[in-house]
């Protein structure tokens, strides 16, 4: 195990091996320790990412949301013109269809 820990350990913690068991033990939590830094600071970036990329999202669900309601009154109105164009076609086709019949 030793022989493995001297080919992947850094030289700081070489040099502590030097000292004994108690030096092998500190140069091991040197090593923990900076190793567990970096990935904190890994999760911290990646967390930041994260929130950004929410942002990013709620600006574009809050577009969608505005396009929706948008196009649900243009088709209300769409539908109202309708009412009205069909509705006065069908009165203008009985008056038309009443004057026809009284001639």
């Amino acid at each position: 195990m030793l022989w493995f820990l001297g080919q992947v350990a850094l030289p700081e913690v070489q040099n502590l091996a030097q000292l004994g068991v108690a030096g092998l033990m500190g140069g091991l939590w040197v090593w923990e320790r900076k190793y567990s830094r970096q990935r904190e600071d890994q999760l911290t970036e990646a967390h930041q990412e994260i929130m950004s990329t929410r942002e990013h999202l709620n600006a574009i669900l809050d577009a969608l949301q505005g396009n929706t309601r948008v196009i649900s009154e243009f088709s209300a109105v769409q539908q109202e013109i309708l009412r009205s164009l069909t509705g006065g076609a069908a009165a203008a086709g009985a008056a038309g269809a009443k004057e026809a019949g009284g001639k």
